[in-house]
């Protein structure tokens, strides 16, 4: 079974765990660079799909959405616990 995860990646290097806690602030005063995207793929994660979405409403940057997947280990089935 595959599980999935999305980044955003922007142009200026930086991307953005949406499944992290942290909230996302892609630029202005109190923006702080973070990296998620090398981390991931360091951990396994492999990019499936990237879907631009345009700029911020200035000139000097643009995202784009990365859809991530990563094999997901199988789990006994006398593992599981009842719902």
């Amino acid at each position: 079974m595959k599980k999935f995860r999305y980044v955003i990646v922007s142009s200026n290097g930086c991307s953005h765990d949406l499944m992290s806690d942290e909230q996302f602030e892609p630029y202005g005063l109190t923006a702080r660079m973070v990296y998620d995207l090398p981390h991931l793929l360091q951990k396994g994660w492999q990019p499936v799909r990237e879907t631009p979405m345009g700029g911020s409403g200035n000139e000097w940057i643009s995202y784009s959405l990365v859809l991530l997947e990563k094999e997901a280990p199988e789990v006994p089935v006398d593992e599981v616990q009842p719902a």
